[in-house]
């Protein structure tokens, strides 16, 4: 009888986590972006190489999960004001994990040792996808 209510416990439970949308993006800008456009803020004064780099990755990233791409160009303060109002997707601009924004955004896992994207806090599915996609072309 134990065994049996156990069994049916851990059903319940595979079938409850199951019906779950998850990750979740409670301000959809995964579907948001795949509808319209992937909208990337780009920081206005940062290497031109690793710039040319990230662009190039979240244009690859986007092909693949049949989006177009919008870059807005902006300064980083603005930027990540944008981010945290949902008004962008993603931001890049040669930034590494021990920011001083971490407080304030979501950020990838780094695409090589040290930088990563930033993304809105919160946006979980956009960021699995973007970090499957990083994962699998990660600069050496």
């Amino acid at each position: 009888m134990l065994k049996f209510l156990r069994f049916g416990i851990l059903l319940l439970c595979v079938f409850f986590f199951g019906a779950c949308n998850f990750p979740k993006d409670p301000k959809n800008s995964y579907e948001n972006a795949k509808k319209s456009s992937l909208r990337v803020g780009v920081v206005s004064k940062t290497d031109s190489t690793q710039t040319s780099f990230e662009k190039k990755l979240i244009q690859n990233f986007a092909e693949r999960e049949n989006m177009q791409t919008q870059f807005i160009t902006d300064n980083e303060t603005e930027l990540i004001k944008k981010l945290e109002k949902y008004q962008l997707d993603v931001v890049l601009g040669g930034f590494k994990k021990k920011s001083n924004w971490k407080s304030k955004v979501g950020m990838t896992k780094p695409y090589d040792s040290t930088h990563v994207f930033f993304v809105p806090r919160g946006e979980n599915r956009l960021l699995f996808h973007l970090e499957n996609f990083i994962h699998k072309h990660q600069k050496p």
